[in-house]
């Protein structure tokens, strides 16, 4: 746990991104994937799939991870245009290992199911979109418990969201309830993530503030941050605890999740 000060104030960051060890991207669901991975080899997988953006990181941990297991494979799809390069993440996927397919870009169920044909037509199996699944959210669970319970009660807590796993994990699991919890979403819709958190976690609580995204997930933030975030995810969500630092209860705790 780091602590840094802020305008006069101190501010605890959570370093979910120290998780990941070279060659894993420093990304805080690899905890979750791990699970997931481990359970799965044993009912008898030998070859997973999984769905990236252009821009997460997900696919190359992925990538990373199966090395773990002996006889484990893995395929990472991604929306691919004409005339696109590969992103770089996809890349270093490939160099880990990791057979490619790019799905044709479109509407992203769409995309996705074809990906997940292909994993399937392969005889492997397909991880959850954006590991939304009970081994993530458990892997967050277990992470939060171990939070000091005066960096919680009765102050602050500040987080990206992507798919919603990451909050689902940290309602299961801190050891006291911040009096603000504020979820700045990265792009997935408001209704998606309180869907996410009511199938893991039970009823969205009274002190949640679920926050749609205010810059387009696409769109990098530039803004100094004393730690590394990614600009696509936990940067924006950076950004609006120093935009909203002032009327925050202490102790303010920001849980940088990479990605």
């Amino acid at each position: 746990m780091d602590c840094f000060e802020v305008r006069g104030r101190r501010v605890h960051v959570k370093r979910e991104d120290l998780y990941g060890i070279p060659p894993a991207p420093p990304l805080g669901k690899l905890r979750g994937l791990r699970r997931l991975l481990r359970r799965l080899h044993g009912e008898g997988f030998r070859l997973v799939g999984t769905w990236d953006t252009r821009i997460s990181r997900l696919g190359e941990g992925v990538a990373a991870a199966v090395h773990e297991w002996e006889g484990l494979r893995c395929i990472v799809s991604y929306p691919h245009a004409k005339g696109s390069e590969t992103p770089e993440p996809v890349r270093r996927a490939a160099d880990l290992g990791a057979e490619v397919f790019p799905a044709p870009a479109g509407r992203i169920t769409v995309s996705f199911a074809r990906a997940r044909e292909h994993v399937t037509a392969c005889g492997g199996v397909m991880l959850p979109f954006g590991l939304e699944c009970l081994d993530a959210v458990e892997g967050v669970e277990e992470e939060a418990a171990t939070v000091p319970q005066e960096l919680v009660e009765g102050g602050t807590l500040v987080l990206c969201c992507g798919s919603g796993v990451t909050l689902a994990g940290l309602l299961r699991g801190l050891p006291a309830q911040p009096r603000r919890i504020l979820a700045l979403s990265s792009g997935r819709s408001l209704p998606k993530i309180e869907a996410c958190l009511r199938r893991y976690a039970g009823p969205p609580p009274a002190e949640l503030e679920i926050l749609p995204a205010a810059v387009p997930y696409s769109l990098a933030l530039d803004i100094p941050c004393p730690f590394p975030t990614h600009p696509h995810y936990d940067l924006k969500a950076w950004g609006l605890l120093e935009e909203r630092l002032p009327e925050l209860p202490d102790p303010v705790l920001f849980w940088n999740i990479g990605a």
